[in-house]
């Protein structure tokens, strides 16, 4: 996916306010570039279908069909890369359970999604599941009506996952190898309902500014019950960034 690793300092997360914030800093953007621009058509897209197109009507034809498949704004696609990036890293970096992006089954290219931005579960060795709301924010300068703007979306819906992203998400998983991710899931949501003592949240904010005094802040005032982990991703370069990451699925090049 975004195998961070290679191409930032990832920080240990240490304690807010009785919460967790980390912060990613990048120092090779041309490799983080690379390694998501190569996981992109992925995400947009089925990998059967994309290799079906391929040997049927040639890799030119797949650069068409992501071309109707990728946002081409700006601000679409820095809202689409802040849900990437979070999804990888609570795959990657939380060893949490993903399923298929669910921007595959977007209907148009520069609708903005709706529901939660993504989710995450992992089963723990006393079989019960944790559940991971994610809320991404990806600003140039990200500033504290953003991260006000994250803590609002966090708290949509009691804090908990919207049942039919939840449902949307259990779904994907159950046609995967992580089935029983999926069907842990739906028991717990169909059978017992999802408690807060069921939930953790990420706020994951991708930007090329400093905004630690505004996430100290908000992990400081925050009064639910839901564990809560920040990160930041810093990129100096975080239009390029993205820009570049993008054009080089739809025109290629080294």
């Amino acid at each position: 996916m975004a195998n961070f690793r290679s191409w930032c300092t990832v920080g240990e997360p240490v304690r807010v306010g009785g919460h967790l914030a980390s912060v990613l800093e990048s120092f090779d953007e041309n490799t983080g570039v690379a390694t998501l621009s190569a996981d992109l058509p992925n995400t947009y897209a089925k990998s059967g279908a994309l290799a079906r197109i391929a040997d049927r009507l040639g890799k030119n034809a797949v650069a068409e069909h992501l071309r109707n498949k990728l946002p081409t704004t700006a601000n679409a696609r820095s809202g689409d890369m802040g849900e990437i990036l979070a999804t990888a890293y609570l795959h990657e970096e939380r060893e949490c359970v993903v399923g298929p992006s669910r921007l595959i089954e977007r209907d148009h290219q520069e609708w903005a999604m709706r529901g939660d931005d993504a989710l995450g579960a992992k089963l723990g060795s006393d079989g019960k599941i944790r559940i991971i709301k994610v809320e991404s924010k990806s600003r140039v300068k990200l500033d504290k009506g953003t991260v006000a703007e994250a803590r609002k979306g966090l708290a949509r819906n009691d804090e908990l996952p919207s049942p039919q992203s939840l449902a949307q998400f259990a779904e994907r998983l159950l046609s995967t190898s992580d089935s029983d991710v999926g069907e842990a899931v739906l028991t717990l949501q169909l059978q017992e309902g999802i408690r807060s003592d069921h939930v953790d949240h990420l706020m994951f904010l991708f930007t090329s500014s400093d905004p630690s005094k505004y996430v100290t802040a908000d992990l400081e005032a925050y009064g639910g019950s839901v564990s809560q982990l920040t990160i930041t991703l810093r990129v100096q370069g975080h239009q390029e960034f993205i820009r570049d990451a993008y054009e080089k699925v739809i025109f290629g090049g080294p």
